[in-house]
């Protein structure tokens, strides 16, 4: 049987985080991958069944209810569950690094944020089974963070798998004029997303540019989680009290479908996270030609070649962060130039380079003999700087 016929017929089964509710939109770029990767892995005719413990009314979702409230043990309870549903699929887990020890020889543990591994991995009869399960990484700074907390995880089971963009759907609007000084921002309203830095800019910003615009689409709800995100009252009274000033304007949160048109109608990206192991909407601007204004954290050196499609700047500093949108705003053929670079840039994180390497790993992931050293050398060619 060809390893197609064996990935036809087992199948590929995904574990979301057990905190989150799937199944909306407008929701997280978390989800929006999610159902990305889910589509790709199924455009090839390869089964996809996705599981979650919550999800909305419809949504193509099997649920894994849970009944303990510990960590651990929840965890453990909802894996388990998961894969005596699933006895022989290849199985992906979103964050849900206990999978690895249950099925470490079926598992791929995707890193979507810093998650480490259970206590007890590095324990003698745990650590041969986390180190068989394969890991894989947005981005070369949370495979580093991952390394750095497991150095006895082998380097051949750890991939880095930058995320795609539909360069169909998001692209320049060719004959429609940008605002040539409006900036975007979409992201969750909380502070790990940067959100009291770029407040913190913005006034400096105006003061310097008094036509200067920023438009933020409302971002207080789209990560669907069952139980309060720390600091997230604050970050939406902020906001709502710049909205009341007029020093911004707040747009309804969009369907991702709608997301192109809403980065056509700005000239310039800010993305101010305070980490971030890779972020869609950084492609999804770039990809629209948009040059983009950056944290230089985590994935985004990764995606933004400084001075040429985006300008990166220190994390939480507001004074360094108006800086570059000062300089962006102020100079229109910088602006032009950077926009053309964004798209270039973009192109190099196409949706046909991820399905491949999806594919791939899957290969890899059902049968790693030696027969299979084609799929090992695509794969460490094309993730091992996280670059084209």
């Amino acid at each position: 049987m060809s390893l197609d016929s064996k990935l036809e017929r087992a199948g590929v089964a995904i574990l979301a985080p057990r905190m989150c509710v799937l199944g909306h939109d407008p929701c997280g770029g978390s989800e929006v991958v999610l159902w990305r990767d889910a589509n790709l892995i199924a455009g090839a005719g390869i089964p996809v069944r996705m599981y979650a413990r919550a999800a909305r009314e419809g949504a193509p979702v099997k649920l894994i209810p849970t009944r303990t409230n510990s960590p651990l043990i929840t965890s453990i309870e909802y894996c388990g569950k998961f894969l005596a549903m699933e006895p022989c699929a290849v199985v992906m887990s979103q964050n849900e690094p206990t999978l690895a020890v249950l099925a470490p020889d079926r598992a791929i543990v995707r890193y979507e944020w810093d998650t480490p591994l259970p206590r007890y991995w590095n324990v003698p009869g745990f650590l041969g089974r986390f180190q068989r399960a394969f890991y894989l990484f947005p981005s070369r700074a949370e495979r580093k963070i991952f390394q750095d907390a497991h150095p006895r995880i082998p380097a051949e089971s750890q991939f880095v798998n930058p995320y795609g963009i539909d360069l169909d759907a998001f692209k320049p609007s060719n004959g429609q004029p940008r605002p040539a000084l409006r900036v975007g921002f979409a992201g969750q309203w909380v502070p790990r997303k940067g959100i009291h830095t770029l407040l913190d800019a913005w006034p400096k910003v105006r003061s310097a540019i008094p036509a200067a615009e920023l438009d933020v689409l409302d971002g207080s709800n789209l990560w669907k989680v069952d139980s309060p995100i720390p600091g997230v009252p604050e970050a939406i009274a902020r906001v709502r009290e710049e909205e009341s000033k007029g020093t911004l304007r707040v747009h309804p949160a969009l369907a991702h479908s709608q997301m192109p048109a809403f980065w056509n109608s700005v000239s310039v990206a800010v993305v101010p996270s305070l980490y971030e192991p890779l972020a869609g909407v950084v492609l999804e601007a770039m990809a629209s030609g948009v040059p983009v204004v950056a944290s230089d954290v985590g994935g985004f050196p990764d995606m933004i070649v400084e001075g040429r499609s985006g300008m990166l700047v220190p994390p939480s500093d507001p004074d360094a962060l108006a800086r570059a949108l000062i300089s962006l705003l102020n100079d229109s053929q910088l602006r032009d130039r950077m926009a053309a670079g964004a798209r270039r840039r973009a192109e190099e994180f196409s949706l046909e380079r991820r399905r491949s390497d999806l594919l791939a790993l899957l290969h890899l992931r059902l049968n790693p003999s030696r027969e299979e050293m084609k799929y090992r050398e695509q794969l460490q060619r094309t993730f091992a700087d996280g670059k084209g």
